[in-house]
């Protein structure tokens, strides 16, 4: 098979050289290796550059956008440029395992019903904590079961590798501002075919101040956690779309409506700020990732600070 690898780039000149290094040590070279930087205004490209013609590496590419497309959009186009059989979404930041590439693409190999195939992470902060998940790692393959939980990612995106034609078919289903693991992870799920392996094949760099962060620190007032509401619409709208595509099973579509309803509940509770309403959100408390994020919920509708 063909491999792919996609690396989107912005501001990364600390810590590229790292990630460069251990794709380039792979003990399964990959045979194309795209990158795309997003308008950097530091010295990333020229990092990037130097280290292309520095190793002869002849089929690496690297390109400087036009304009700034934000990391959402740069990702999914990325993807959609490679040629490979699989695609391998790669950060800036992080590093790979030497057999990240050799083992996942053995899995996938031997087992093609799968669409998208995660591991696990070994998950590396600035104070020098490590943790690995967020599985234990046995060296299992477990395919990840359909749930009420449509919006809990559990893997980033740096940990995938995605079949050629799920990339196809993410072409007919992304809206601009999905994110390419969200993405993929729930057509996976909802179309029986998104496994982990439990082995931490990458170490996962983690930022206080990430883009990811900041964006999620954002979303945690009252205004923007109902502007949410009508991403979430529009998400599960469209898996309604790629469900009927795919595989119209009723346990799938009954899901989605749970999710609706939820959604729509939610809203209600956000708008009236009646306490009935939000009572009333315990019939789908299964759908939230957390007990927690329910609890939450009171908080942004009565809490004074939190309503701008």
């Amino acid at each position: 098979m063909k491999l792919s690898i996609v690396l989107s780039t912005y501001n990364g000149e600390a810590y590229i050289t790292e990630q460069l290094d251990s794709i380039l040590n792979q003990t399964r070279k990959a045979d194309e290796v795209l990158i795309f930087d997003d308008c950097s205004t530091d010295n990333t490209p020229q990092i990037i550059k130097q280290f292309i013609s520095g190793h002869n590496l002849t089929t690496w590419k690297f390109a400087v956008n036009h304009e700034n497309k934000g990391w959402k959009r740069n990702f999914m186009e990325g993807i959609w440029s490679t040629s490979g059989d699989l695609v391998f979404p790669c950060d800036q930041d992080d590093i790979w395992m030497p057999q990240k590439l050799e083992q996942m693409e053995k899995i996938m190999a031997e087992n093609p019903q799968i669409m998208v195939l995660t591991s696990n992470y070994e998950s590396f902060y600035d104070s020098g904590k490590r943790v690995c998940g967020p599985e234990k790692d046995d060296g299992k393959l477990i395919k990840q079961p359909l749930s009420n939980k449509v919006f809990n990612i559990r893997y980033p995106g740096c940990t995938y590798c995605i079949r050629r034609e799920f990339a196809e078919i993410s072409k007919k289903h992304w809206q601009v501002d999905f994110p390419h693991d969200a993405l993929f992870w729930r057509m996976g799920m909802f179309s029986d075919s998104l496994y982990s392996y439990n082995m931490s094949l990458i170490q996962w760099r983690k930022h206080t101040d990430s883009t990811f962060t900041k964006e999620s620190n954002r979303n945690r007032t009252y205004k923007k956690k109902l502007e949410s509401m009508d991403y979430a619409r529009r998400v599960v709208d469209d898996l309604h779309d790629f469900v009927e595509d795919n595989d119209c099973s009723q346990e799938k579509i009954d899901v989605l409506d749970m999710s609706k309803k939820w959604i729509e509940c939610r809203k209600a509770f956000y708008l009236s700020k009646n306490p009935c309403d939000g009572v009333k959100l315990l019939k789908y408390i299964n759908c939230y990732d957390r007990v927690k994020q329910y609890l939450g919920d009171w908080y942004l509708v009565y809490g004074k600070e939190n309503k701008n």
